[in-house]
């Protein structure tokens, strides 16, 4: 990966290590939500066998579409950017597993305005690239657009709960907004033809220190 006139790419690397902090800080807030949450809180339900699969099929496809947005914007060097946003998607809701495994816990700890700013902060000490922090924007968006039903803006600090499905469509267009932004951003990265030919045409020669000169 190369800065400073010479573009960066999205890289496989840096699209694995921004899934795994997104998975182990959705795993940290619903933790948090287990001991922080009120009893009354703790009602978080599991879906239907049978939705299970078309709702994560629903989730996968529409983190697709947000990823082939920035593609299509970036070119094929922008690949991981199918592969990650859809895999963000999803992997949102593993703060449903607790109750999955027989355990008390508030409705998707996870799925809240706090988590999606500290992930984002965590991102931009960590990783650095502002295109990584508009994917993992997008597919949380993306996935907040899918969603229907109760969820806890301002968890783990607060869990009053409002209903989501009226915020849908704001959710979905601020998802493709940001999906497209990324593909700008990693453009806007990408050496011109012409700064490239200039670059391999005039190699930097190191200067000599007077020292050697007079030698």
């Amino acid at each position: 990966m190369t800065k400073g006139g010479t573009g960066r790419d999205l890289t496989w690397r840096r699209a694995l290590y921004a899934l795994l902090i997104f998975v182990g800080a959705a795993l940290g807030f619903t933790l948090l939500g287990m001991i922080l949450g009120p009893s009354q809180a703790q009602v978080g339900g599991v879906r239907a066998e049978d939705s299970i699969a078309p709702h994560l099929a629903a989730l996968a496809g529409f983190g697709v579409v947000l990823g082939l947005g920035g593609m299509l914007i970036y070119g094929k060097r922008g690949l991981p950017l199918v592969f990650l946003t859809p895999a963000l998607t999803v992997s949102l809701d593993i703060d449903h597993l607790p109750v999955y495994l027989g355990y008390s816990e508030p409705i998707r700890p996870a799925h809240s305005i706090v988590f999606i700013a500290f992930v984002l902060i965590l991102l931009a000490v960590t990783i650095r690239a502002p295109e990584i922090e508009l994917v993992v924007a997008s597919s949380f968006l993306g996935h907040m657009a899918v969603d229907t039903g109760l969820f806890a803006p301002w968890s783990p600090i607060n869990f009053d709960y409002v209903q989501l499905d009226q915020y849908r469509l704001l959710l979905g267009i601020g998802a493709l907004l940001c999906a497209l932004a990324a593909g700008v951003v990693l453009r806007l990265e990408q050496p011109s033809p012409t700064s490239a030919a200039r670059l391999s045409s005039n190699p930097v020669v190191p200067s000599r220190s007077i020292d050697e000169a007079d030698s």
